[in-house]
């Protein structure tokens, strides 16, 4: 029999953290072990936890160290090798881990599974994440990056299912990106076992989930781990497809974020990072500094759309 630990990042969730739990516990298929990791919240959210659900969630807590580093101590503690992540604000649905269960019995194989996602934005609408897969479809995606590339709703940190034994751990200090460069590593080695039904639920109307505003320089994890690796990644077969994806997210972060919020010396720090490294994209990316907030509305909308 398959058991499933499944770690709960909590960092100033308390209207939200209840509901979260409750469709873990509402599972056809029930998970062995509930961990919460208290991230140093300010809140009551450990308070809320403890109260409903007394002996039925573990309850582990950490000053506040940052998500990836909560999610890490979550997966340390796990007793089981089939780790389910889900953030403390996002639901699934009753039939999540059971399908889970079924990609990793049909492919035992893979190095990750995950099921496809639908959002819940702002004002209140349902809307599917968008993959290019028949509702139906399941099966070993080997090619992950390239169909990453396509179908960002592939997999995130709350619809995705690891090993313990693959040694994953996300990356510390990183404020923007990091649960990217998690999936763009397993990835390149190994497969992802999808499922296209969306039973995993992201909740952008979730109370304190306003976008973080930076105004200090940020070089997203993905974008950094790219150059910073990118001799030995050359050597992979899925190099083609990891500039194209990396290409492809500076643009989205670029004129999709940090122009936006007008975060110009994030721009910067992207364009140097280039000009390091002789790559002459970098020259698309001064118009970042111009475009009329209109068309970067547009261009955020597009992102959304890719999700």
């Amino acid at each position: 029999m398959i058991k499933f630990s499944v770690v709960i990042p909590l960092y100033n969730k308390e209207k939200d953290i209840a509901q979260t739990i409750k469709s873990v516990l509402n599972q056809n298929y029930k998970a062995d072990e509930i961990i919460v990791v208290d991230d140093g919240s300010t809140d009551n959210g450990v308070k809320v936890v403890q109260k409903i659900f007394e002996d039925k969630v573990k309850v582990v807590s950490q000053k506040n160290l940052g998500v990836s580093m909560a999610r890490n101590r979550g997966m340390d503690k796990a007793k089981n090798e089939y780790i389910c992540l889900l953030d403390g604000d996002d639901l699934w649905e009753e039939n999540f881990l059971e399908e889970i269960q079924r990609l990793i019995t049909n492919y035992p194989d893979a190095l990750f599974y995950s099921t496809a996602h639908k959002y819940i934005d702002e004002k209140g609408n349902v809307v599917k994440g968008k993959v290019s897969f028949s509702r139906e479809y399941t099966g070993l995606i080997e090619n992950f990056i390239e169909t990453f590339s396509n179908n960002y709703a592939l997999v995130n940190s709350s619809s995705v299912c690891v090993k313990k034994s693959s040694g994953v751990l996300f990356p510390k200090n990183e404020k923007k990106g990091e649960d990217i460069c998690v999936w763009l590593r397993l990835g390149l080695k190994g497969s992802l076992a999808f499922s296209a039904k969306p039973l995993s639920i992201y909740r952008l109307n979730a109370s304190n989930r306003s976008a973080t505003v930076h105004k200090e320089a940020i070089l997203p994890c993905p974008i950094k781990w790219f150059y910073e690796n990118q001799q030995e990644l050359k050597e992979h077969k899925q190099y083609k497809s990891l500039k194209k994806f990396i290409y492809t997210n500076i643009f989205i972060i670029v004129y999709g974020g940090f122009s936006l919020s007008k975060n110009y010396v994030s721009i910067d720090a992207v364009i140097q990072l280039m000009k390091k490294n002789r790559d002459l994209f970098y020259i698309l990316l001064y118009p970042a500094y111009l475009v009329p907030v209109g068309l970067l509305e547009f261009i955020k909308k597009i992102r959304r759309r890719l999700r």
